[in-house]
This record gives C-alpha cells, sequence and structure tokens, in this order.
C-alpha cells in the first residue's frame, strides 16, 4: 500500500510552501516498508522517503520506484540519476 495521501497543494496549505520545497530538495532514502530491491523480496515497488520537521510533525514525501528502475539505478553504481523520481504523495504525522 503506498504512502502520501496529500497532493502538493494540500501539503503546502498544511506545512507551507517552504517546508513543502525543503522536502522536495532532500536526498530521499528506501524505507525498506514496502521492499528494497523489490525483485528479491517478491515486490513490485521500492518506496522511498525524505522528511523535515514542521513544528510538531514530519512532513514526508513518498517515491516508488519498479524493478526496472532500480536495476538501472544498480548499474549506474546506485547513485539514483537514472530514474525520473516522480513524488507520490505527501504526509503530515
Amino acid at each position: 500500500m503506498e504512502k502520501g495521501n496529500l497532493t502538493r497543494e494540500q501539503a503546502i496549505s498544511e506545512a507551507g510552501e517552504d517546508a513543502v520545497k525543503a522536502v522536495e530538495e532532500k536526498n530521499c532514502e528506501p524505507t525498506n516498508r514496502v521492499g528494497y530491491n523489490g525483485a528479491c523480496q517478491g515486490d513490485a515497488l521500492c518506496e522511498w522517503s525524505a522528511g523535515v520537521q514542521v513544528g510538531d510533525a514530519v512532513l514526508t514525501v513518498y517515491y516508488y520506484t519498479n524493478n526496472k528502475d532500480d536495476e538501472a539505478m544498480a548499474a549506474q553504481d546506485g547513485d539514483g540519476s537514472a530514474i525520473d523520481w516522480e513524488i507520490a504523495g505527501y504526509e503530515i504525522a
């Protein structure tokens, strides 16, 4: 199940534009909630996220890669430049 139930506009409304821009500029990391290198765990996707503190909450942005993306990244020593990082959604918790 993919996370990130807020759109960019909703995240801006709730957390502010500066926070949204800040989280979008951060490097994301695999969450290990949905298979890292999904193919070896039988998962179709790998979940990635980055977060920034917003008051008492954390604004998190989520990305999902598929096995083809993960293979392309591995072929480039894991630098991620082969992937078109598309934001799947935002969450404030």
